[in-house]
């Protein structure tokens, strides 16, 4: 191929790459193939002396339309990469040529694998969260970041008129866990990493969904401020932080070039260990004043570079490619794979997600694939070796027939559904795993073991059964590791959820897309668990936190009715929502804006729950009040335009009867 069209291609690539990644959430490929093909691409037109609209040129992708866009006071600038102490070494001759006769330290810390932010605070408040985008402008998800609990929401020593202060979102690998887990049970797509979950939850219109996930951050770096801020250095900035109690990551340390060299190692070493992801390290000059001297080239500055560290990827050979099936029905690819220790997991299968993973992958039985634990968790296979293809690979067979109930499957879109509901024994298990589950009906005694064992004897045919195993108890307790106190202690919880509240039988019933949250929003809206059965799309809609999709979703799942819902009301006596005699604010859409002395924003919507208020992000004709602290914000101007009641802090106490 000419050089010419190489780069051209590169160019288109390396740019629909950018898109995926920092616009879409959603890459292809991972860090080091990125990084591959960045690196040809530099290479080439090194070469030829070609620069213009070059990916190169360019730090991220354009911001997304569906948030306010905001220009960053300082550029939020990409570092160039390293990836071995020989290149390091260059990276400090090029700071030498430039530093003479002046001694250069160091600062050493992880470098995270998140969505960056840049918080704006003025006159120390709190007052703009901006993601990354291309650089220059990015997206403005402050109400978002604010959900965040250990961000300031005031900097309450040496506050400049005005600074940015930038950081890293991510999850810790616990929670991202526990996320993809409540994902599986609501029937949603998982994310695949924990980057992914970070960057798709932070630009989530729905606040709500925001609330319910713990999303973590560490802050880093100095971005525009006034001028009088008397900081010069990285580490004085560092302490500046921690002082007005941003958190900073403990493994940051300073030193000279042979320190950064052993600091690197040291991070590399806990990287198994750490609670969060990480792909490398940032080395840094900290003197303010040498990095104004080295400055900066194209979209990077020549006083800092990232040290990337090596994938936890190994090859390992498929054995199989098998077919899972969810409880809404969804069946899921896997492949299982001679066990491969990564990262320190064995792994043996790994999910391929969906049909047009497969394709995209061309995956075959006994291919040899590169196998990666996505956030060192979740395992996935990022590329199949074709080149050492020997013949002996079969193609996947796609099954036409559900792989648990043998029921014809139906293609949606890249995925396949079984929807004979709890007819088929796969979805049975995993609605009434979901329905018995501490988060919903809370029913102790049952777990995967036995409800596999109460299938398969015919006792449990669909979730109300449950509620008529009694019938069954003298087989019960006769059964080998069934003991008779364990039988009446299940027994006894059973029967303890026949009058279950109205948004924990909501929950319960395993709604895609449908959580606590939602559970509780729609509970407080329609009260009775009939007006909710017969709610229509335009009904659903009226709840804030309740879009397109998830109103399709409840009104779908009571058309097919996958769990019998007839038969469970005869066993139980849901409970009505009752608005109490403390619930004044029943139903009102409240927005709070600005900051208060007296309350955290936080502790305000947790008492307006309470009082039976919707707490809501954003000021429409539906809003009923708004609540107004300082520096409001454009808020407090459309409020004032659509003539909205406000609650300013002085009357807080007596709006929410405190």
């Amino acid at each position: 191929m000419p050089i010419n069209d190489e780069i051209k291609k590169l160019r288109e690539e390396i740019d629909r790459h950018n898109k995926l990644y920092h616009t879409e959430d959603n890459p292809e490929i991972t860090d080091a193939e990125f990084d591959a093909l960045y690196a040809r691409l530099k290479k080439l037109e090194k070469k030829l002396g070609l620069i213009d609209s070059s990916p190169i040129s360019k730090v991220g992708s354009k911001p997304s339309k569906n948030f306010e866009k905001h220009d960053h006071l300082k550029p939020m600038l990409s570092l160039s990469n390293v990836f071995n102490f020989e290149e390091f070494n260059k990276f400090e001759e090029r700071i030498n040529k430039r530093i003479i006769n002046e001694e250069i330290i160091y600062s050493v810390e992880p470098k995270f694998d998140g969505i960056g932010i840049s918080l704006t605070y003025e006159n120390g408040n709190l007052v703009r969260a901006v993601t990354r985008g291309d650089g220059i402008t990015g997206e403005v998800v402050t109400e978002n970041v604010k959900t965040i609990d250990n961000i300031p929401r005031k900097i309450e020593q040496g506050a400049p008129q005005n600074i940015e202060i930038r950081g890293e979102i991510f999850f810790r690998l616990n929670d991202f866990e526990k996320i993809n887990e409540q994902l599986e049970i609501d029937g949603s797509k998982k994310f695949v990493s924990p980057r992914n979950a970070a960057a798709g939850t932070l630009r989530n219109l729905d606040l709500v969904t925001v609330k319910q996930r713990p999303l973590d951050v560490f802050f880093y770096g100095l971005g525009g401020h006034s001028l009088d801020l008397n900081i010069q250095s990285q580490k004085e900035f560092l302490k500046f932080l921690e002082i007005n109690d941003f958190p900073v990551n403990e493994l940051v340390s300073f030193g000279s070039k042979e320190h950064a060299r052993e600091s690197v190692d040291q991070i590399l070493g806990s990287r198994d260990s750490l609670s969060y992801e990480i792909d490398g390290a940032v080395i840094k000059v900290n003197d303010f004043n040498q990095q104004n001297k080295l400055g900066f080239v194209s979209k990077a500055p020549r006083w800092a570079i990232a040290w990337k560290f090596p994938a936890s990827e190994k090859y390992s050979k498929v054995a199989d490619v098998l077919f899972s099936v969810g409880r809404t029905g969804i069946v899921t690819p896997y492949a299982t794979i001679e066990p491969v220790l990564i990262s320190g997991a064995n792994i043996s299968n790994v999910t391929l997600h969906n049909l047009d993973e497969v394709k995209r992958l061309d995956i075959k039985v006994n291919d040899t694939v590169l196998v990666k634990r996505a956030g060192d968790v979740i395992p996935q296979i990022t590329k199949v070796n074709a080149e050492v293809r020997d013949g002996s690979e079969k193609v996947v067979n796609i099954p036409e027939f559900c792989p648990s109930c043998g029921d014809p499957l139906k293609e949606e879109g890249p995925f396949l559904r079984c929807d004979v509901g709890m007819k088929c024994p796969a979805q049975l298990l995993g609605y009434f795993e979901h329905f018995v589950s501490r988060k919903a009906m809370n029913i102790d005694g049952l777990g995967t073991k036995i409800n596999q064992h109460l299938i398969d004897l015919g006792y449990v045919k669909e979730v109300a059964d449950l509620y008529k195993l009694r019938k069954f108890e003298t087989e019960l307790k006769s059964l080998e590791g069934f003991g008779e106190k364990s039988i009446d202690n299940l027994f006894d919880s059973i029967e303890s959820t026949r009058s279950p509240e109205l948004e924990t039988f909501i929950n319960a019933l395993g709604m895609p897309e449908v959580g606590e949250s939602t559970a509780s929003a729609l509970a407080r809206h329609f009260k009775s668990f009939d007006t909710l059965r017969l709610a229509k799309y335009e009904d659903l809609m009226q709840i804030d936190s309740i879009g397109d999709v998830v109103a399709r979703n409840i009104l779908e799942f009571f058309e097919s009715d996958p769990v019998g819902i007839d038969n469970l009301l005869q066993e139980l006596n849901i409970n009505d929502f009752v608005v109490s005699e403390l619930s004044h604010l029943d139903g009102k859409r409240i927005v709070i804006t600005g900051s208060f002395n007296e309350f955290s924003r936080e502790e305000i919507k947790d008492i307006i729950k309470e009082k039976g208020g919707v707490p809501s992000s954003g000021v429409s004709p539906n809003t009923d009040f708004v609540i107004l602290g300082e520096n409001p914000g454009s808020k407090y101007k459309k409020a004032m335009e659509l003539g909205i009641e406000l609650v300013t802090e002085d009357k807080i106490k007596n709006f929410l009867k405190l």
